[in-house]
């Protein structure tokens, strides 16, 4: 007898989890994607900012400092380590739990891409709302500051940021130290909230890096109310499921009509397809108009050497209910309807190639 190994719900956990929520109210995407302070990462070795190489599958990896943004991409806007952008979303990239999150904004919704959990997405929305509300904070702040502190405290950022002899930026690191340890009647608040775009530009960048403090102070605007995010739901959990043992095959050729005469909606095309898919509606209501005109199903893959991929866009709930349902079915398969064929038995012997 070859039982398919039956998981618990506690041993059934997803690989990767896409969710969204939406948010409390609308956000200005523009201002978030020009403004949202970004941690520039260098090589050490060569100095050279760290980024993706363009059109390559290489991903952006964790770190090791937790809790920041390194990449911030919208339309033309490339601020960080990522190359590539979407036109309707805002790409942001966040390294939080020893893992760098995908996070897509658009002005109404959050949503994480690649969390290995509900719980752990949900702690990234708590996270990147706050930087969110902290970047509102600095522009609610320089907005209400009187225009000759302003003044004041930009003709000292702009003296002080650059190398004259040589003309060029000087590092963030360099000017927040320069800051703390000023004894002028600066105010720190505005200028690190100023400081903090120095790392955008290439050290020959002063100009830009002017303009894009008077836009920041002239063309943002900032919500009274603090942003929270509301309803989350799962867009889609993956699940990778070894149903036997590695010495163990499914005879998929066996399979696909077997759970076709029991009613199942099933595909299997021996050269096209990778292994045996079938789907079932979910139960679960999807609220929110992002999720009009969308057909939300559990898929199941099943491979010949025993594996299962699943995704479910549900919670834990409902998706367990459904590949517990799937697995007991190959397991009465595989008990009850296996057989034994060795196919060389149709080959004669004198056509088989010697090697």
């Amino acid at each position: 007898m070859k039982e398919v190994k039956i998981l618990s719900k506690d041993e059934y956990l997803p690989s990767t989890v896409t969710m969204v929520a939406n948010l409390n109210q609308s956000i200005n995407v523009l201002n978030i994607a020009k403004y949202l302070p970004v941690v520039h990462l260098y090589n050490k070795n060569t100095g050279k900012r760290i980024t993706l190489v363009s059109g390559s599958r290489e991903s952006i990896k964790y770190y090791g400092y937790e809790g920041i943004v390194v990449s911030v991409c919208y339309k033309k806007i490339r601020r960080g380590m990522r190359t590539g952008a979407m036109n309707n979303m805002v790409s942001i990239d966040l390294q939080y739990g020893k893992k760098n999150i995908h996070v897509k904004l658009s002005s109404t919704t959050i949503t994480s891409v690649g969390t290995p959990g509900f719980e752990f997405g949900l702690k990234v929305f708590d996270l990147m709302i706050s930087h969110i509300n902290m970047l509102n904070d600095n522009i609610k702040y320089a907005k209400k500051l009187d225009k000759k502190i302003i003044k004041d405290n930009l003709d000292w950022v702009f003296k002080n940021c650059v190398i004259e002899e040589k003309n060029e930026l000087k590092s963030l690191s360099v000017m927040l130290k320069l800051a703390k340890m000023n004894k002028d009647n600066l105010d720190l608040k505005f200028v690190k909230s100023c400081l903090v775009y120095l790392d955008d530009f290439e050290k020959n960048g002063f100009q830009k890096y002017r303009e894009k403090i008077f836009s920041f102070l002239e063309e943002t605007s900032f919500y009274e109310e603090k942003l929270v995010f509301l309803r989350s739901t799962i867009y889609n959990s993956v699940f990778h499921i070894n149903l036997t043992s590695k010495n163990v095959r499914i005879p998929l050729h066996k399979l696909a009509p077997y759970l076709a005469d029991i009613g199942f909606v099933v595909e299997f095309h021996n050269w096209v397809s990778e292994g045996v898919n079938i789907c079932f509606d979910i139960e679960e209501k999807k609220i929110g108009v992002q999720h009009n005109n969308k057909e939300y199903k559990h898929r199941f893959t099943i491979h010949e050497r025993g594996t299962m991929r699943q995704c479910s866009p549900t919670f834990k709930e409902e998706s367990y209910k459904y590949y517990l349902g799937v697995a007991k079915q190959i397991q009465k398969f595989m008990e009850e309807k296996i057989e034994e064929v060795d196919y060389t038995k149709y080959i004669e012997k004198e056509l088989i190639p010697v090697i």
